[in-house]
């Protein structure tokens, strides 16, 4: 009888064991994410300092670069990636031409975060008073469509003015490239987030004309999103929910970590000199915003207005066909 129980308990703890082992598996995720600034760093935060393992997550992460956020996002469409971090202003447009249609939107954000990222950047021998100023120049972008275009847009319509009312020229450069274009005249100005912006200056190529805590509203806009395909979220609610998890780990640890480390993530992140990067942390919030409704509304009110007047999204497009707030609660 004693040698019965002994098995048994034995056989009993084994079955523990295993189920203990199942619960900790790791659940495995593809994310890719804009490595285009430090306005995503969060991500490199949460896959350097073992954020994603402390969530119960395997991740698989790829980086997609400055100036091809759209590629991002049809990637994620595809099946490529199950998480994607960047810029959503591709993703209002993509799931715009869906409601045109009348198919359900693919995609949805379930967590906003980077207020205010755009810089306006001049060459060191443009004069620069006000927007007013800029008729007639040339300005770098990262895409036509890109979140800093948009942003600055509805800036414009704000002061009355449009783009094509300044005759602003608007070309397309790689982040990376828009410090060396300013340098050789190639462009006036350009359109980005730190630390470009702060590398030109560090170089003598141009000077901030206008930051976040310039532009009104707009300044305090997300500007990047987690995004995910909702018929996977919908298979997949507990990934969803860690990764964002996650994400709101490395937000709390941009604040708390020791600057020398965090600098040293975004080095690694961008390749950018550390004094440039240092230059560059006062203008940055990368953070996911905690208030999910409270930032989708400001951004209905700034991106997808400007959007809108422009007919790069339809008038019926709403938020309920861009964002899932079920994921609002998740910590």
């Amino acid at each position: 009888m004693n040698l019965f129980r002994s098995a048994a308990l034995s056989a009993c703890l084994a079955i523990a064991a295993v189920a203990h082992a199942s619960a900790q598996e790791a659940i495995p995720v593809r994310i890719g994410w804009l490595k285009a600034s430090l306005t995503t760093i969060a991500q490199p935060i949460a896959e350097q300092e073992g954020l994603y393992a402390k969530r119960g997550l395997a991740p698989k992460v790829t980086a997609v670069t400055s100036g091809n956020n759209a590629t991002g996002i049809e990637s994620l469409l595809r099946g490529d990636y199950d998480i994607y971090f960047g810029a959503m202003s591709e993703l209002a447009r993509l799931n715009a031409v869906a409601v045109e249609q009348g198919a359900k939107p693919p995609l949805a954000a379930v967590a906003v975060g980077t207020p205010g990222a755009t810089h306006l950047v001049v060459r060191t021998d443009v004069p620069f008073k006000d927007v007013e100023d800029l008729r007639g120049k040339t300005l770098g972008v990262s895409s036509l469509g890109s979140i800093h275009v948009v942003m600055f847009r509805h800036y414009l319509a704000s002061r009355g003015l449009t783009t094509e009312k300044l005759g602003l020229r608007l070309l397309r450069v790689a982040g990376g490239d828009m410090p060396p274009a300013l340098l050789t005249k190639q462009i006036d100005g350009f359109l980005h987030s730190q630390p470009t912006p702060s590398i030109a200056v560090s170089v003598g190529a141009g000077r901030i004309a206008l930051a976040p805590k310039d532009m009104g509203e707009v300044g305090q806009s997300p500007t990047s999103a987690i995004m995910v395909r909702r018929d996977w979220a919908t298979k997949n609610p507990e990934a969803v929910k860690r990764v964002i998890s996650a994400f709101r780990d490395a937000s709390d640890l941009f604040t708390a970590m020791p600057k020398e480390r965090l600098l040293q993530i975004a080095q690694s992140a961008t390749g950018s000199d550390l004094k440039e990067l240092e230059a560059a942390l006062p203008y940055i919030d990368p953070r996911l915003v905690d208030n999910f409704q409270g930032g989708v509304d400001i951004y209905w009110r700034t991106e997808i207005s400007a959007m809108k007047e422009r007919g790069e999204v339809v008038d019926k497009f709403s938020q309920a066909d861009m964002f899932d707030l079920t994921y609002a609660a998740a910590r």
